[in-house]
């Protein structure tokens, strides 16, 4: 099989240069990413949450202390919702399917939960494993290369809802704009024993390639 050619994300202002040597590296278990650890953490094995899926982010770079993880399970009923999204990838998923899964940041939005240490990070972090074709993976490093270029705008004052459906409809448009490569970088994943989606996939070209420019 011929090596996958490099692709473009972020509305093609990102260019991933052979993405099949970034995807081998980060799923062999050697080089100490968050595969399998995270990716793998086995808990109730369905798509409803559960207190040990709060602590999930701590496999992936985020702390969850004692105070945050009190707070998201005072927001357990709120993200509950993840269990119930229609049974669809995000590449293929309309515009209400993508209303849904945003839906499940607006609870950052009130003002109660403001400034205790639980944003979009973390949430993405406990809500992608439940949903890992589904839910997006969210840190600065996906904030910087979707906004940095123009590929989303920046506004200061925008909700977490309505941030979180623009990122999740640049995602699928990338995912789509870039599908045979990555159905063929699926095949890769497989082959090295790591059966990821492909919104897993486009997470960690997005993550390796922002962590090359640093």
């Amino acid at each position: 099989m011929t090596a996958v050619p490099s692709v473009r994300l972020c509305a093609g202002t990102l260019l991933v240069e052979h993405p099949e040597e970034v995807l081998r590296d980060y799923v062999d278990p050697r080089n100490g990413y968050a595969y399998p650890a995270y990716d793998r953490l086995v808990t109730n094995g369905s798509a409803s949450l559960v207190d040990a899926d709060l602590l999930a982010p701590a496999l992936i770079g985020t702390e969850v202390d004692r105070g945050r993880f009190l707070l998201l399970r005072e927001l357990l009923p709120d993200l509950a919702g993840v269990a119930d999204l229609p049974p669809v990838s995000l590449q293929d998923a309309d515009d209400a399917t993508v209303g849904a899964v945003a839906d499940l940041f607006a609870v950052l939005d009130r003002g109660r939960y403001a400034g205790r240490g639980v944003r979009g990070t973390i949430v993405s972090k406990v809500l992608h494993r439940k949903r890992p074709d589904l839910v997006p993976l969210y840190d600065s490093r996906i904030f910087e290369c979707y906004t940095a270029p123009g590929a989303l705008p920046r506004e200061q004052d925008r909700t977490w809802r309505a941030f979180m459906g623009l990122l999740l409809g640049q995602m699928r448009e990338d995912l789509s704009r870039e599908q045979d490569a990555f159905r063929r970088l699926q095949e890769v994943a497989s082959d090295a024993g790591a059966p990821l989606t492909q919104l897993r996939i486009l997470d960690v070209l997005i993550w390796r390639t922002a962590d090359s420019w640093h």
